[in-house]
């Protein structure tokens, strides 16, 4: 068996166990810990640490394809993990290039279940990563901290979180600071109980305060001008979280359509014109959205979006990725609440989360509206943002280890 068919059964295990549990987490909106549980032990939360540090050495390709699976059981807990695994193998990639013991014991530590990553970024008014309401005031040794964050997904069991802030007084100008920091740093505070939504309840992905909150320079991993598109920012964030976004709400979509099938099945619908049409239009959406994520991953992983296109074209393409994915997830579910009928509108049914889970995918970064707005510019050839060429973090005019 192939190391991407050993990760894809522990996936599709782990996946049967959730799915047996997500009506019950979806129901309280209560964080899924026992599926975290079950994760950390199948050591799936080390699927992208590479193998000589303990972990699965899983890609960005393994990722698609797992996490795809995973969110046909519980989209909740594979959203989550979702956060982890892409900041995990973002790191991992960067220690391949440049290997330093402080990433090392990282990597160590997210393959044996310590460390677990989220994302503290989001913030109201600020729907991209290209600006952020959060200030850093220059000190001693680093900066002091202070903003309000949204979506802290992970944030019920994350170790340690990224986020980022603005540091104003920079000589060059205004610049986005780009930092990893310990959840149980002083003056990071978990707003618990601002997560009440109707979508993706178990991801308990809670508001996240910063008050003052030094972050030492070592901490910080990227900047960049505030505004700007960055290639560095490409290669990482968002070259492994759109495809990945896009997998886990299209498998939220390939659970329903599976549930589907063996409803039609059972009601012995298999030579009904409508049912067959609907099949085989999902058939083809699901399919479809396979074959660009996987391309997409494929292009990450080969360097192509930032050695045969601009900055703006590489992000055009990993959004476009994305938003193909959830757009025909949303479409597919639909589709077979049509065709299942009211049984589908039943409170805790399988169907009854995938049309609430799955339309997060429509508002995730990037939305729709702000992915139409760089795909269509970007093929009129206008340029949205100025663009930084991908590097290695620097912090020009700040001291670094």
């Amino acid at each position: 068996m192939s190391h991407r068919k050993e990760k894809l059964k522990i996936a599709r295990e782990l996946s049967q166990s959730c799915e047996r549990r997500a009506a019950k987490y979806d129901e309280s909106a209560e964080f899924p810990h026992e599926n975290f549980d079950a994760l950390r032990k199948s050591g799936y939360l080390g699927l992208t640490v590479p193998e000589e540090l303990g972990g699965m050495g899983g890609d960005l390709r393994d990722m698609v394809i797992t996490q795809e699976r995973l969110a046909a059981g519980c989209a909740s807990t594979a959203l989550t993990v979702n956060m982890h695994l892409s900041m995990a193998g973002q790191m991992a990639r960067n220690w391949r290039t440049a290997p330093n013991e402080a990433t090392e014991r990282m990597l160590r530590d997210i393959a044996n279940g310590t460390v677990i990553l989220g994302g503290a970024t989001a913030e109201p008014g600020h729907s991209l990563v290209r600006s952020t309401g959060s200030r850093a005031r220059r000190v001693d040794g680093g900066f002091v901290v202070s903003g309000l964050k949204t979506f802290g997904t992970g944030s019920a069991v994350m170790t340690h979180m990224t986020s980022m802030a603005v540091h104003e007084e920079h000589p060059d100008g205004p610049l986005v600071l780009v930092f990893r920091i310990a959840i149980d740093t002083p003056g990071v505070e978990i707003l618990a109980g601002t997560w009440n939504t109707s979508g993706m309840r178990a991801t308990r992905s809670e508001n996240i305060a910063l008050r003052d909150v030094f972050v030492p320079d070592e901490a910080i991993f990227l900047t960049f001008p505030v505004g700007s598109l960055d290639g560095s920012l490409l290669q990482t964030l968002w070259g492994w979280a759109m495809p990945t976004f896009g997998a886990v709400y299209l498998g939220v979509a390939v659970g329903a359509f599976e549930h589907c099938l063996t409803d039609v099945r059972q009601r012995g619908w298999e030579s009904r014109p409508f049912v067959q049409t609907t099949l085989t239009e999902c058939t083809l959406l699901i399919e479809s959205a396979r074959a660009l994520l996987c391309r997409t991953a494929e292009e990450v992983m080969g360097n192509d979006l930032w050695t045969g296109m601009t900055i703006q074209q590489g992000m055009s393409r990993v959004v476009s990725a994305k938003v193909l994915a959830t757009n025909h997830a949303v479409t597919v579910v639909d589709r077979v609440v049509q065709l299942v009928g009211s049984a589908a509108l039943r409170a805790g049914s399988v169907y009854d989360r995938a049309l609430r889970d799955v339309r997060a995918g429509t508002m995730h970064p990037y939305s729709n509206a702000d992915a139409h707005e760089l795909i269509s510019a970007t093929c009129l050839g206008i340029q949205v943002a100025e663009e930084n060429p991908p590097r290695r973090a620097e912090l020009a005019g700040i001291s670094t280890p």
